[in-house]
């Protein structure tokens, strides 16, 4: 789908993209390589780049240095990423597809203003994207066909990358009465909502409602055909049933909803569900639950509930196998949601960590006998850990922070005066505790988990962890004997990951007892 954007805006949200993620100033020479473009090019280019930017209260910095981007304080790197798909003739043609339905060519050629050549040019490389995700264009008359679920979901990614979170690209259909809803939904005890993407649900509906009213049935889809998922589509079907009732809307319009949601939730909402709803066909989840335990253990993690998100990967892995659908975790076309980063910064911080947990994820793929090259990783690796409750906080306890004990041999009191001295005086992530007995001796500090034993005066111990005798000073240049213990304690911290890992890879040799 990249390619259907103009080259020009593809080259011009790259450039902006670099900047954006820069940790450092990037040159012309830098951006140059990154798209590989002539720096009169890039000069050409930036120049523009300037101009979009300050529209949106930002501004590029420039220096000897080179560039920096400065975006106004509201502003993110979605308003750019909006830019360049509603910048794109071919996505037009594709909203223009599902909003008008049924057109011909002179009809396409007349909304989008566009010769016939040029339509022929857009038909041929569009019906080439739509192949990705299982889907094709019918050209008498040109309408976007295919599975009628995965039709829904392209256009609620489409929607949801093209206009965002708080424009409303669907004027035809009432936003409040679907609010209503999702406030009611809300409102339900069974259902975990803090992982929904509750924009992308409303999106869902508004786009259901008129493939609905053009004549596109949601039974038609081939979930619809799977036989032997009926006991669990008709107590879906029944929950919804229970919860439509409490809602105060038309009662004509129940039974779309009903049929809407009903599908919905059923592939999305089941695994969100506290209860988790019994399943005919034959599962892996208590598996799962058992790896994802296997893995907190061996990296020293905190246990916790992982049944949610069990269900919800063996859930996505078994549609994937049985229903053979292209793409079928991908929820983006062209632009990863803003929280995919979390995947960036796992890779960078916690490789090891990363590392096991796509291990993991191929060990699946083969119980599923799925091929892997037909997958996306980062969707399953990104449902786990965003869904793994306070992962990050634990992982930054364990692995990325430094605790430092503070003793003073006057007083109690002293040391914890110096304690909050030192807080304001490190802007990282570092625990300080007091030492709080009477005596100090190696055997009272067996009693305390530490990285660095900070002193109010000399101190003479054989312990492995070191001790750092505070300047009376407590400035900046004085500090720095702490700071480069604190360095040290952060790369002994993070190599723990490396030492976990290795006893992970112990486990994920045991493929035969996994499968038994």
């Amino acid at each position: 789908m990249w390619e259907l954007i103009p080259v020009k805006e593809r080259k011009l949200y790259t450039l902006l993209e670099k900047l954006y993620f820069a940790e450092n100033p990037l040159t012309l020479k830098d951006l140059s390589h990154e798209i590989d473009s002539s720096r009169r090019t890039i000069s050409y280019y930036m120049e523009e780049l300037k101009t979009r930017v300050a529209d949106t209260g930002g501004f590029l910095e420039t220096s000897a240095e080179g560039y920096i981007l400065v975006l106004s304080k509201n502003i993110s790197i979605d308003t750019f990423q909006h830019q360049a798909m509603q910048a794109s003739p071919s996505l037009q043609l594709i909203e223009t597809l599902f909003l008008k339905n049924e057109m011909s060519g002179i009809d396409l050629e007349n909304d989008l203003h566009i010769s016939t050549s040029t339509l022929g040019r857009m038909i041929t490389k569009l019906k080439d994207k739509l192949s990705d995700y299982e889907l094709t264009l019918g050209i008498h008359p040109y309408q976007i066909i295919g599975d009628e679920f995965l039709v829904r979901r392209f256009f609620t990614s489409y929607f949801l990358e093209t206009y965002g979170y708080q424009a409303w690209p669907l004027p035809y259909i009432d936003y409040s009465e679907i609010e209503k809803l999702v406030d009611s939904l809300f409102q339900i005890d069974s259902i975990r909502f803090e992982t929904v993407n509750v924009h992308k649900f409303i999106l869902f509906t508004a786009v259901s409602i008129i493939r609905e009213r053009f004549g596109h049935n949601i039974y038609f889809s081939k979930l619809a055909d799977e036989h032997h998922q009926a006991d669990e589509f008709n107590h879906m079907r029944s929950q919804v049933n229970a919860w439509l009732s409490h809602v105060d809307i038309d009662e004509n319009k129940k039974e779309l909803y009903e049929k809407i949601y009903t599908f919905y939730m059923f592939y999305y909402f089941s695994p969100y569900t506290k209860e988790t709803i019994s399943q005919s066909n034959p599962r892996y989840t208590e598996k799962i639950e058992k790896r994802l335990s296997q893995l907190a253990q061996s990296f020293d993690l905190p246990l916790t509930d992982f049944n949610h998100i069990a269900t919800k990967i063996d859930d996505m892995l078994y549609q994937n196998s049985t229903l053979s659908y292209a793409k079928p975790l991908d929820t983006y076309l062209i632009f990863k949601p803003s929280d995919y980063n979390m995947l960036r910064l796992y890779s960078r911080k916690y490789p090891h960590f990363y590392d096991a947990l796509t291990r993991l994820l191929y060990e699946l793929y083969d119980l599923y006998d799925i091929d892997p090259d037909k997958i996306n990783d980062e969707e399953l690796l990104y449902l786990i850990i965003s869904r793994w409750d306070n992962l990050s906080f634990h992982l930054y306890q364990k692995y990325n922070s430094c605790h430092i004990l503070v003793y003073s041999p006057n007083s109690y009191r002293h040391a914890e005066n110096i304690a909050r001295l030192l807080q304001t005086k490190l802007e990282r992530g570092c625990q300080i505790t007091v030492y709080g007995e009477p005596i100090l001796n190696k055997q009272r500090l067996n009693n305390y988990t530490f990285d660095i034993l900070a002193t109010a005066g000399s101190v003479h111990l054989d312990i492995e962890q070191p001790i750092i005798a505070l300047h009376n000073g407590m400035n900046r240049r004085h500090l720095q004997q702490l700071f480069k213990a604190i360095d040290d304690a952060f790369k002994n911290n993070c190599q723990k990951t490396h030492d976990a890992s290795v006893i992970i890879s112990e486990w994920t040799s045991k493929m035969d007892s996994f499968h038994s």
